[in-house]
């Protein structure tokens, strides 16, 4: 019987490696659990029961308690450096025109490449500005 838990277990592995979900490697875990129950004598009842119970109380822990600590990691955004300049005041150094190549601004020391909030509005050379929100890398700026 124990080549039967060594074969479940390797193919919840496999399953695993391709779908890096974290559900069948309770099961392969489980399968371990019942590989030496077999080895060492326990009946086949028990193989079982200890299969489909530490299978299952590994899933449940996994469902309650790192799920959910997965999830919220993964909705906390990460700000970055490039997030400081919004809110700042800049300069103009090549002017915004709209519907043609973005202008440059200066911010925090730093050059960006910069539109309007207002999509029809021009903004020329030496316009004091405040970055509103960024747009992929472009700073979206009104003047002050």
């Amino acid at each position: 019987m124990w080549t039967f838990w060594l074969a479940l277990m390797l193919l919840a592995l496999l399953f695993e490696v391709v779908t890096v979900n974290l559900v069948s490697i309770w099961f392969a875990v489980g399968a371990i659990v019942s590989l030496f129950a077999s080895l060492a004598g326990l009946s086949l009842l028990l193989q079982i029961i200890l299969f489909f119970g530490v299978s299952s109380l590994g899933l449940l822990i996994f469902i309650l308690v790192f799920k959910p600590q997965m999830r919220d990691a993964q909705a906390r955004s990460i700000p970055t450096n490039a997030d400081r300049v919004i809110g700042q005041e800049g300069q103009v150094l090549q002017a915004i025109v709209p519907y043609e190549k973005p202008g440059l601004i200066q911010v925090c020391g730093q050059t960006w490449s910069a539109t309007a909030e207002d999509p029809a509005a021009s903004i020329v050379a030496g316009t004091k500005v405040i970055v509103v929100r960024l747009s992929g890398v472009k700073a979206v700026v009104r003047p002050l």
